[in-house]
């Protein structure tokens, strides 16, 4: 999660309501869906620091899952071994007291794994397929002998040491470990989110070579249930909003194009950042300051992290009024200037002050709510929050009255078919599956069909997922003439979908061979026709051919229980040739059809 240290942030809820920066929350009430997620840390997960676990059990019923940010991926002989993070003091019994109380709640409970192996470990592990196949079935007996309900991963190092240099050998190995731990976990009915870095540049240019490429969402969509994507600290060292609100639409627009948007998880920050202002190249201070690049220049001017919770300690202990704080409609996000001093005594025994002159950028409640209504917008999963107990409590009044508002978004499907075929060929049905003017990428679309005349249920014929550019096709042979729909499951966040009926006329597949195709006059033509499918008393016809495109029925008969009869005529009484055909009378949703021309030659 690109973890800093954090100190105090910001401004009561209750001022910013006072002061017209927040909208009044709407009424609460049960809320139509589940918009929320994220990540508890691990020091907010204890019974001494319950901070993120009473937050999740506080509003479960707004939250998909949440992960408690407990363990990490370190270093191992020639691989990597997962064990619960070093800094998290009697970690196991903090990881069963949360477990307690969070699936007491409801909660579906979704542990991370933080790649901490240094740089290239993680990656040559994935390279070799015995490692990563122990690294998979590591990662399996801790779900399954935890009971947890699956497990999220958060494997920043490939972005933020390993170097693009290496991202094009990575990220085959890296879709390969996703898509066969994957499958280990749903061998188990555990679940598998993934988070990630943006797919979309700082200047919002997104694409499958653009931000952090090596994380591969096309590859990885379709075998995840969840795809957690980091729209935050776009600006760190940089000062600027933390998650500008152009940039984090252009992220889940590109995202929500190219997979399910109901796997996709949008990362929300409640948190912010404080920097001191530069002039030119220099840090703006006032006053008599100690060195710069002593320590306490440093610990006075340095960017530090802040989070919601601690907003109100923060601006008051610094004198900031609510009238002072601004908001950015472009960014949607908060900022504020204000002084930050430090006393201190230089080397004469004189006491000095120096002021820093510093500005604060943070995602507070009504950021919080901005970005997490994007889940009705685009049709997504969550809004997934870095932290759970970090949050201002005011943020949650405003979100449970975005869930109150939330209907599931519409699911488009429309389908093309044949308008008629024969018995037994195999036709192409195709289709397309969108939402809200996106395809549906990686999402499962059953192909059903019903008999004509039929008011019985469509019967499920084949299942293919979406392609991402949401078309979708199968290959099949009908049975008979019916009517064929493209049917696409409800998810919480989305309807069901099925298309209008497209109609395939079925034609009887007819062969006929003639006993002989020489024949003397005064004798009779003998020919055997078989049509498929059997239709219980369907009628074969013999006909010749007397003038042009004139046929005459000469002998019919009814079929045995394969579909054949045995149908005999006498020649005509002059010689020559002729041209005789079986036609198979259509019957129970069986079309007509008739076989191919026979000749045949009456001799003398």
């Amino acid at each position: 999660m690109r973890r800093l240290p954090l100190v105090s942030a910001f401004l009561t809820a209750a001022a910013m309501l006072a002061s017209g920066l927040l909208a009044a929350p709407a009424a609460q009430a049960d809320p139509s869906g589940r918009v929320a997620s994220g990540w508890i840390p691990y020091w907010m997960s204890s019974p001494s620091r319950p901070a993120g676990v009473n937050s999740a059990v506080q509003n479960a019923d707004l939250f998909v899952d949440v992960s408690p940010f407990w363990y990490s991926a370190t270093k191992s002989g020639n691989g990597v071994k997962v064990g619960l993070n070093s800094n998290f003091t009697n970690g196991q019994a903090n990881v069963q007291w949360a477990m307690g109380q969070l699936k007491g709640a409801g909660l579906t409970v979704l542990p991370a794994i933080a790649d901490s192996s240094g740089k290239g470990t993680m990656a040559r592990t994935l390279a070799d397929p015995a490692s990563r196949a122990a690294h998979v079935q590591d990662i399996v007996n801790l779900v399954v002998s935890n009971g947890f309900d699956g497990i999220d991963l958060d494997y920043e190092t490939f972005a933020f040491s390993d170097g693009s240099s290496s991202w094009g050998k990575t990220q085959p190995d890296w879709t390969a470990f996703v898509n066969e731990l994957s499958a280990a976990l749903h061998a188990q009915g555990k679940l598998l989110s993934v988070t990630i870095p943006p797919p979309c540049g700082y200047s919002g240019t997104c694409g499958p070579k653009y931000g952090y490429w090596v994380y591969n969402i096309e590859g990885i969509a379709p075998a995840a249930d969840r795809i957690r994507i980091m729209a935050y600290d776009y600006h760190v060292q940089g000062i600027g909003p933390i998650a500008p609100m152009p940039w984090v639409r252009s992220i889940v627009q590109y995202s929500s194009s190219i997979m399910d948007p109901q796997k996709l998880q949008i990362g929300v920050p409640t948190y912010g950042r404080a920097w001191t202002r530069k002039q030119g190249n220099s840090l703006m201070t006032e006053g008599t300051c100690p060195s710069p690049g002593s320590a306490a220049y440093t610990k006075l001017t340095r960017m530090s992290s802040v989070t919601d919770a601690d907003i109100p300690g923060v601006l008051a202990s610094v004198g900031v009024t609510p009238d002072q704080v601004q908001w950015s409609d472009k960014d949607q996000e908060n900022w504020v200037y204000y002084d930050k001093s430090l006393d201190w005594t230089d080397s004469s025994g004189n006491r000095q002050t120096c002021i820093a002159k510093r500005v604060m950028w943070w995602v507070g409640p009504q950021a919080v709510m901005a970005r997490t209504q994007l889940v009705a917008e685009f049709g997504i999963n969550a809004a997934a929050y870095w932290t759970v107990g970090g949050e201002d409590p005011a943020q949650w009044s405003l979100i449970r009255g975005v869930s109150a508002t939330l209907a599931p978004a519409p699911t488009d499907v429309q389908i093309a078919v044949p308008p008629a075929t024969v018995f037994g060929q195999p036709i192409t049905v195709t289709g397309s599956v969108g939402s809200q003017g996106a395809p549906l990428a990686g999402v499962t679309a059953v192909l059903q069909f019903r008999p004509q005349g039929s008011k019985a249920p469509f019967t499920d014929i084949a299942s293919a997922p979406v392609n991402p550019d949401g078309s979708v096709g199968f290959q099949v042979a009908a049975p008979a003439t019916g009517e064929w729909v493209i049917y696409v499951p409800a998810s919480d966040t989305r309807t069901e979908g099925v298309s209008a009926p497209g109609v395939i006329q079925v034609q009887s597949l007819v062969t006929a061979t003639p006993k002989k195709t020489r024949v003397s006059r005064g004798s009779a033509v003998t020919v055997k026709g078989w049509a498929r499918p059997a239709v219980a008393k369907q009628r074969l016809l013999l006909q010749i051919n007397s003038k042009g495109d004139t046929w005459k029925t000469i002998d019919k008969e009814r079929v045995n229980k394969r579909g054949r009869a045995t149908l005999q005529a006498n020649v005509p009484k002059a010689k020559g040739k002729y041209t005789y055909r079986v036609v198979a009378v259509g019957r129970n949703g069986i079309v007509t059809n008739v076989s191919t021309d026979i000749p045949i030659r009456v001799t003398k």
